[in-house]
């Protein structure tokens, strides 16, 4: 259906940090192993990298667009910008950490993508991130990844902050043993690494990889040796690693390497399958002003069973029939299975100034049988999830929207 309708009107800035930062392992299964490319590379050869996981690092600047304040990029060599659309799970923690960001070098990771802006018509290109790091203390010096000690970092509390390192410890859950006072954790997701009697925070990644996985909330599954890498902060006296990479390993001082058991821990039971939502959308879900050409992505936590979606997706106008309607009845719907997503497009110009609804009816569901849910917060009534848009050209003799 080519790119006329990708149309971005909106840009928010994150898939960061993760599910709370993300869960890179995951992502990686959908979108493939994560590469580090430039961001001139990425601006100069989008079509190379477009739909792959993708890390890179520049300057931050605030670029509202397209009348949104809250955009954000990385600047190119050449004066281009790669725009920065956060996931929904590390949405609000991006935007904290962003807006004191500005002029200073980060790194993200994400999927890559390309858009059309609406207004200009021009083709952008965008990284829809899950992951990030932001910039180090310049006091610290570049980033480096050294072996330490959970008790170098908590007895020495703050010299560390800023520094990348390398640490092991055991897996505690989400303080399911009191090791760290409740009211210091951060994050719902964070969850305790603890050697001797040193704890710390861990915050930016699950406890997960290939073929492992650790429920924070299940004290069977603490006891389980991690090596974590990450930057260092320290906040009223407590210690934080913010997570890149969470694997399963030994403890690195010798006195806990002879305590370690010699076998590996058995395989964990299968977890139980949760069932798909909606994770995102172009247009953004209650965006304005869309072109009335627009075509409609809709991506999903999961692979979907692409014949469930026959007679249960319904692209509408919102509200009473209003005069020079026509129906909406040579609508092209497409599945993406490597998205995830589904590709709604209208085949006619959407009347200006009006508000349409993608109604996702009862019976969709995923390749393992299981029916999609409706997002967290959302009361759609009959239907199982609905998304909004407003259609941008009001103005005198446009029909106003319900």
């Amino acid at each position: 259906m080519g790119r006329r309708g990708l149309t971005l009107s909106a840009l928010v800035v994150l898939l960061a940090a993760l599910p709370l930062l993300a869960q890179v392992n995951e992502y990686e299964m959908r979108y493939g192993q994560t590469v580090e490319v430039s961001v001139d590379n990425l601006l100069q050869f989008p079509e190379m990298y477009e739909g792959k996981a993708v890390r890179t690092k520049g300057r931050l600047e605030f670029y509202p667009i397209m009348g949104r304040t809250d955009t954000y990029a990385l600047r190119g060599t050449f004066g281009g910008r790669l725009y920065i659309v956060p996931f929904p799970e590390v949405e609000v923690e991006w935007e904290q950490g962003a807006k004191t960001w500005g002029g200073r070098e980060v790194e993200v990771t994400g999927v890559v993508n390309r858009a059309n802006d609406s207004q200009s018509g021009s083709q952008i290109v965008l990284i829809a991130i899950w992951g990030f790091l932001g910039p180090p203390d310049e006091k610290h010096g570049p980033l480096a990844s050294a072996p330490t000690t959970l008790e170098e970092l908590v007895t020495k509390a703050g010299s560390r902050d800023g520094k990348m390192v390398h640490v092991a410890g055991q897996f505690r859950g989400q303080n399911l043993f009191g090791d760290l006072p409740s009211a210091s954790r951060h994050r719902s997701a964070d969850w305790v690494l603890k050697e001797d009697v040193y704890a710390v925070w861990v915050t930016g990644k699950k406890p997960h990889g290939p073929g492992w996985s650790l429920d924070a909330g299940m004290k069977r599954d603490t006891g389980k040796w991690l090596q974590v890498t990450g930057r260092v902060s320290t906040d009223h006296g407590v210690v934080y690693i913010e997570a890149v990479d969470v694997t399963l390993g030994k403890p690195l001082s010798p006195a806990a390497q002879a305590q370690a058991p010699a076998k590996a821990p058995p395989p964990l039971p299968p977890r139980p399958k949760k069932p798909p939502v909606v994770v995102f959308s172009l247009p953004l879900d209650g965006e304005r002003d869309v072109a009335p050409n627009s075509v409609f992505m809709v991506q999903f936590s999961k692979d979907m069973d692409e014949p469930s979606f026959k007679g249960r997706v319904v692209l509408r106008y919102a509200g009473r029939p209003q005069p020079g309607d026509r129906e909406l009845d040579a609508v092209k719907i497409d599945y993406d299975g490597g998205r995830r997503a589904l590709v709604i497009d209208p085949a006619d110009l959407l009347r200006p100034g009006r508000t349409v609804e993608i109604l996702l009816l009862p019976g969709i569901v995923d390749i393992d049988g299981l029916a999609l849910e409706t997002r967290p917060g959302l009361a759609p009534g009959g239907v199982v999830d609905t998304l909004r848009f407003q259609i941008a050209g009001g103005g005198l003799g446009a029909v106003p929207s319900p």
